[in-house]
This record gives structure tokens, sequence and C-alpha cells, in this order.
């Protein structure tokens, strides 16, 4: 019994021994999986900066649903975003804002404004995720280089692409944030795709007139909405005159020679044979000089020939004006400033352009220049030529030219190092020098041979001369004088009154 037991004992000995182990098992080196901390990503942030917001009535945040609630004047800014509207909601989860209007007293008011970097855009209602910079836009209103559009809904895809869905397009003037109804014409969208700064490609397109449909329809459509100068053709308008008939005006082509000058060149035609011209110019080269050039031709015809009110007749005018940068030579100066043409052009132009200058009497011209030599003595120069003319009595003066020199005050007896002392030590003087030639003519004689007869012409010098001295140590004495000499074409010296005609004779006339 005994001996049974104690095999009995052994065999489950070994049995549990081996048991135990079974159940061991030796990993390679190539199971053996190692965790290290360090390499562990980081949790991505809620947001990438700042976020900067008030409002006027009230600001809630929400910390069990992670929310931000703005009311009434609300605002926001993240990064280059701009944020403006009623009631504005941000979704810290999903870091996703809405923003839309309020209403108060019955009516509308606080529409959102979304801005980013220089896209703006006026909607009713805007919802926008930080993450992904996509946004739904519904009823916006936005500007692209010219061009207004109005859409029902607005999908930004990314920074260079959006899609837009019943929307209108109109250049006819309309500013981001007036009222779309009343446009005088526009381009009915379906679908479409805007490319900021580019173009805009739409599905089919149909033209409206006052709001009505016109038989103009395309199935898609082209829009360049370039920010660069492009040339191309300037569309005209049409309408019909009592005097000269039908017309077309304001039409032509647009030349975008380089970014520093163009050239537009339009002209007008009536039925009646009546028929204009211009030429615009813009020019500017940066930190140098900018302007702009206009020439104008007109022929004019009034009734039909063989009426008793049958007239033609021609004006002109041009236009200059130029500025010179102070950075591009800060010793020299030049401007100007010219209108000068047919003392009838305003009253008698045939181009609506011209209108409000309708009861304009006066042309004016000026053109300047002006020179300093820094050196000592500094000496100032300009040279000045003027105009005006009288639409009524078709008068011109002219100032052609005007001369100027100025030199600052010397001490031609002052020692070259140490304080002036005594009588002749502090002479002192200064030059100031003017010459000017006048010319009153009228507009049918200027440029004529008898356009210099009543010319007028002279130069005046002044030199005023002074110094200053101490007598017997205590009295402080100065003195001072004034030279002048005038120069004249012609010198008249005249008699004594006449007793018989109360006038002066004319004793003798020195040229």
């Amino acid at each position: 019994m005994q001996t049974k037991f104690y095999y009995i004992a052994s065999f489950l000995f070994f049995l549990g021994t081996a048991f135990s182990f079974g159940q061991e098992r030796e990993e390679t080196p190539d199971q053996k999986v190692l965790l290290d901390s360090l390499n562990t990503p980081p949790k991505k942030p809620l947001l990438l900066a700042k976020v900067k917001y008030t409002a006027k009535d009230c600001v809630r945040i929400n910390r069990k649903e992670n929310k931000l609630i703005l009311y009434d004047e609300a605002e926001l800014y993240y990064q280059d975003i701009e944020l403006r509207a009623g009631i504005i909601v941000l979704d810290y989860k999903t870091n996703e804002v809405n923003a839309g209007r309020i209403e108060k007293d019955s009516v509308l008011v606080q529409y959102p404004f979304f801005k980013q970097a220089s896209n703006e855009v006026n909607p009713d209602s805007i919802r926008f995720n930080f993450d992904t910079q996509k946004a739904l836009i519904w009823n916006s209103k936005s500007g692209q280089n010219g061009m207004d559009i109005f859409a029902s809904l607005t999908k930004k895809q990314n920074d260079s692409t959006y899609y837009i869905k019943d929307a209108r397009v109109s250049t006819a003037g309309k500013l981001v944030g007036d009222d779309e109804e009343g446009i005088d014409y526009y381009f009915k969208v379906r679908k479409g795709k805007i490319i900021p700064g580019g173009k805009i490609i739409t599905g089919f397109t149909n033209m409206f007139i006052a709001d009505v449909p016109t038989p103009v329809g395309l199935p898609f459509a082209y829009f360049p909405s370039s920010q660069t100068k492009e040339s191309g053709f300037i569309i005209p308008s049409i309408g019909e005159s009592n005097l000269r008939g039908y017309y077309v005006q304001n039409g032509g082509y647009y030349f975008a020679l380089s970014d520093y000058f163009d050239l537009s060149l339009i002209a007008d035609y009536y039925t009646n044979g009546s028929y204009g011209f211009r030429g615009d110019s813009q020019y500017n080269v940066r930190y140098k000089f900018r302007g702009n050039f206009s020439f104008r031709y007109e022929n004019l015809i009034n009734e039909s020939r063989g009426l008793p009110d049958y007239s033609k007749s021609t004006v002109f005018n041009l236009r200059w004006s130029h500025s010179k940068d102070p950075k591009s030579s800060p010793n020299s100066t030049f401007s100007a400033s010219v209108n000068f043409g047919s003392s009838d052009y305003y009253r008698q132009s045939i181009n609506q352009l011209n209108s409000p200058n309708f009861l304009n009497n006066n042309l004016s011209s000026s053109i300047s220049y002006s020179k300093s030599f820094p050196e000592y003595p500094r000496v100032n120069i300009s040279l000045t030529t003027a105009m005006s003319q009288n639409s009524q009595s078709k008068s011109v003066n002219l100032t052609l030219p005007t001369f100027q020199a100025t030199m600052e005050r010397i001490f031609p007896f002052a020692p070259k190092v140490g304080a002036k002392k005594g009588f002749f030590q502090n002479i002192n003087f200064q030059y100031a020098g003017r010459a000017e030639n006048r010319i009153i003519t009228t507009e049918e004689a200027l440029f004529g041979p008898t356009m210099f007869d009543n010319a007028k012409s002279g130069m005046k010098h002044t030199i005023p001369i002074s110094t200053n001295f101490k007598l017997f140590k205590y009295l402080s004495m100065s003195t001072s004088a004034n030279y002048e000499e005038v120069w004249t074409q012609n010198t008249v010296r005249f008699q004594d009154f006449d007793p018989l005609t109360n006038t002066p004779a004319v004793l003798d006339t020195i040229s």
C-alpha cells in the first residue's frame, strides 16, 4: 500500500513539473517589441493660432459642447481671417465657425462680412472650417477686379478655386454691399467656377437687361478677371440724338503697352456725319514721375445739309498732367497741368462724358520747372509758363515765360575762420531777379504772326545790402541800402498834360 502511494505521488510531482515548464515560451530577439515613448506623435492642437473675439451683447462658452457663442456686433479674428456678423458660433471640436445675421425690430441686420487676405465677401450666412480652409457661403456679394458677383450659394474649395450656383455676374459698376436689385444688366449663371485673379468659367449663361431676359444665351462663358492689365476692345454705347441721329459713342481699343504706361483709342460716330476721336494715356514710373495725357478732336455737323440750321465746326481739347517724384532728384522739380483747346469745346462737345464741364468758362494751364544749387552760395532758379483762356470773350492771357532767380545772403569781406568784426566784415548782400514776358491776344491770333505785337517783357533786379557794427563798444549801429534795376523792351516818356484834351502827350519812345 505504501509502495503504491509512493509511485502515485512521484507521478504527480513529475507531471506538475512538466506542465509548469510547458507554459514557458522563450522569445527570440525578433519577436520582442520595444515601445519608445519619444516617438509617439503628439496630439494635434485644436487651433494653430490665437483666436481673438468680441461681442456687444453676449459672449458665452459652452463647456459641454465645446462651443463659443458671440451675439450682436460679433467679431472674430484668426490668422489672416476677419469675420464680423450678428451672431458667430465657433465649434472647437470640428474647428468650424458659423456666422449669420440677426433680427432686430423685425428687420434683419448685421449681415456677415468675411475677409481672408485680400478676398472679401458679404453673405447672408457662412460656414468655414479652419483646418481644411473650405467654406459654404449663402447669398454672397463679392467683387473680382471690376466684376460684381451675386451668388445664392458659393463653395470655397481652396484659396484658388471657388464654385458658384445661381449667380449674377455684372460689370455695371455696382459696389459690393449695394442692393443687387436694379442692376442695369447682368449675366445669369447656373453654375460656375471662379479662379481669383484669373478667370470665371461658367456653364449655361443668359444675359438680362433691367431684369428682363434676352435671347442672348450661351452654353458656356468665359470672363477674364486678371489683376494685370490686358489689351482689349472697349464696348461702345448706342443711342439717338435729335440733331445728329443715331450714334455709337466711346468705343475703341485699349492697349496695355507695359507696366509703366497704357493707351486707349476711342471714337464716336453719328449718322449725320459727325464724328470724334480721342486718345488717352496714363504713365507711372515708380519713384520717378507719373501723369496722364488726353487729346480729343470732334467734327460737328448740326442738322442736315440744305436745312436753315445747318452748320459745321471743329473743336479740340488737349489735357496733360505730370508730376515728378521728389525722391528721384531732391534738388529739382517739374510739374505740368495743361487744359488747352477750343473755347467752345465743352459747350459744343457731342460726347456725354463732357456734360459736367458744360458751364466751365475758363481754361487754365501751367508748366513749371525749378532747380536748386546747394553749394555756397545757394542759388535757386525757376521757370514757369502759364496760360488762361476765357470761353466767352475768347481772350487768351499768356505768361511766356516767367523766370526767377535768387541767391542767399553772402558776406564777401568776412574771414573764412572766426567771427565777423567791424563795418567791412559785416557787409552782406542778396540777389533776386525776375523776368517776365506777357502776351494778351485772342484765340484766332494765337500762334499767328501778330501774336507778339502787344507783348510786354522786362526784367527786374533787386540787391539789398546791409551791415552792422559797434560804436564806442556800447552802441550797435546798422545801415542798409537797396539797389533795383529794371530792364524793359520799350520806354515811353510823356510831356505835361495837354490842357485841351487833359491827357498826357507822348514825347518820345525808346526801344
